[in-house]
Parts: structure tokens; sequence; C-alpha cells
């Protein structure tokens, strides 16, 4: 498939399949990034010519099955979303009183880094490279040499020790995690 031809596939398509997306997750902006995204794909999809002739398909069910990836990341994020409103309406704690249980728990970053420093050699250096280094899942199993799925793997394992280790802090664990270790 030549750039013109590809050009005129995206010219031909793109509009249809914006509003086809926007049909699916109601949100204009992330149905353009949806077929955008479905679009370089394609570009960058090294069978492209094997699959030019029913192009229009192949878009229509990347475009479908991106929306539904969409939608299911959505709802997660919901949920946790809910959860994190749920347990600030339970507390119902001022930011004076945080100030308080910080300042009466003096070692409550203490507990953390011990709790940190329990964790396995591997199991800490993947959890430290996601949430004090801000890396993705992706960029540490580059770094480390281990798959997505071995980091995310070691991230299950590190928050299940560290919600054992710090269930008498239940309250403040999300606070802490947030805040991390300045």
């Amino acid at each position: 498939m030549t750039k013109a031809e590809y050009h005129i596939l995206f010219e031909t398509h793109y509009n249809a399949l914006c509003n086809y997306a926007y049909a699916i997750v109601k949100d204009y902006d992330e149905a353009e990034d949806i077929v955008q995204g479905v679009f370089i794909k394609f570009w960058n999809n090294e069978n492209k010519a094997e699959i030019a002739d029913k192009a229009k398909q192949y878009l229509i069910r990347s475009v479908k099955f991106k929306c539904i990836d969409y939608q299911r990341k959505a709802i997660v994020k919901r949920k946790y979303e809910k959860e994190a409103v749920h347990t600030t309406e339970a507390d119902q704690r001022t930011a004076t009183d945080i100030d308080f249980e910080l300042e009466e728990s003096t070692d409550l970053k203490d507990v953390l880094m011990m709790a940190i420093s329990e964790l396995p050699q591997k199991t800490r250096e993947v959890f430290m490279m996601s949430k004090l280094d801000g890396l993705r899942y992706k960029e540490i199993a580059d770094h480390l040499d281990i798959s997505p799925k071995t980091v995310e793997n070691q991230m299950g394992r590190a928050f299940k020790h560290l919600r054992e280790k710090l269930k008498d802090y239940k309250d403040l664990l999300v606070l802490i995690i947030f805040l991390m270790i300045e």
C-alpha cells in the first residue's frame, strides 16, 4: 500500500470511524484518539499489503475492539474512583486531622519504608521504579529485561505485602502511597 492509497483510505473512512467510535465511547476526543491510533497501527502493520483489500473491515473491527478496551478501562477507573470517594466519605477527615495524625505517628514513613524494605529484592526494585521513579510497567520491563506480565505480578505481590504489613494504618495508607516518600 502506497502513501497515496493510505491517504485516500484515511480521508475516506476517518470521519465515519470517528462517528462509530463516538457512538460507543460517548467522548469525541477519545473517539478521535482511538481512530488515529488504529490508523497508525494499520500503517505500521507489516502485513498491510495483505489486508489492503479488506482494509475497511479491518479498521471497523479494530476501532470496535479499541472502544471496548477503552470502556473496560473506564469502568475500572470509575470503580476505583467510587471506592476512593467512598473511603473519603467514610473517614470524613479534615486536613487538620490528617496532619495531627501524621505528627502523632512520626514513624509512619519509617513503618512504610520498613515494609518496603521487607519486600524481596526484585519486587522492591520493581515497586520503587514504579512508585518512586514513575515508570510504566513496559518501561520497567524493558529496563530490567523482563516481561511486562512479570512486572505486573511483582507489583501485585508488593501491594499484597504492603496491605498486610500496613493494615493497622489502613486509613492513612492511601494518602501515604499518593504522597509517597519525598
